[in-house]
């Protein structure tokens, strides 16, 4: 039997319900108030574990803030099976417009991307881990409407993602015009227009 066990005792071990708990506190102390209050005391305190614990596994604050982030907003780059061209794209936008709009995803987002022009650890963790996994899925909707025909082989791919996404961090982190979901709608629908294969006649 090790530390890291409870004996009797059923469900998940006890360092796995420990780094659960640490990840909720994370999440929790950045959706309440971005990475100015984020702290490794704030959270050891909250998850009931020490300082020590948290170096253990993770080696900066900003490691611990970004794993609680992801595993908050993990489920966000989903998307559902045997969509039309168009509203699989519509799905993929949706999912980050509806996180942006919520009260605290969204101060927190523009946080971390400030955060990100100093700290090379948040950098790269959102182009890794935010960015990446949602521009594969998106080249891989729009690929296989090229297979399909539907969309032009011509494309330049990475920036049709671009033109897809980026309007949605400009209306984020600028606060000029609402995230609708009426303007997701018309955002997928003009970028649609522009890389379709006509229809005949």
């Amino acid at each position: 039997m090790t530390e890291n066990t409870v004996p009797g005792r059923r469900g998940r071990p006890r360092s796995a319900r420990s780094r659960q708990a640490v990840l909720d506190a994370a999440a929790d102390i950045l959706m309440e108030g971005g990475m100015t209050s984020f702290t490794m005391e704030a959270v050891a305190t909250r998850a009931r574990v020490s300082k020590a614990t948290l170096y253990k596994w993770w080696p900066s604050r900003s490691a611990v803030a970004i794993d609680g982030f992801f595993a908050r907003v993990q489920e966000t780059v989903a998307i559902a099976e045997s969509l039309p061209t168009e509203q699989a794209l519509l799905f993929q936008v949706n999912a980050v417009r509806e996180l942006f709009a919520e009260d605290a995803c969204g101060p927190l987002m523009r946080s971390l991307v400030g955060q990100a022009q100093s700290d090379p650890d948040i950098r790269d963790a959102l182009r890794d881990r935010w960015l990446a996994p949602r521009r594969e899925v998106t080249e891989r909707i729009l690929r296989e409407a090229i297979a399909a025909g539907r969309v032009r082989p011509d494309i330049d791919l990475p920036l049709t993602i671009d033109q897809l996404f980026a309007p949605l961090y400009y209306r984020m982190i600028f606060g000029h015009e609402p995230l609708t979901e009426d303007f997701c709608q018309r955002l997928v629908a003009q970028v649609m227009a522009a890389v379709e294969v006509p229809a005949e006649g």
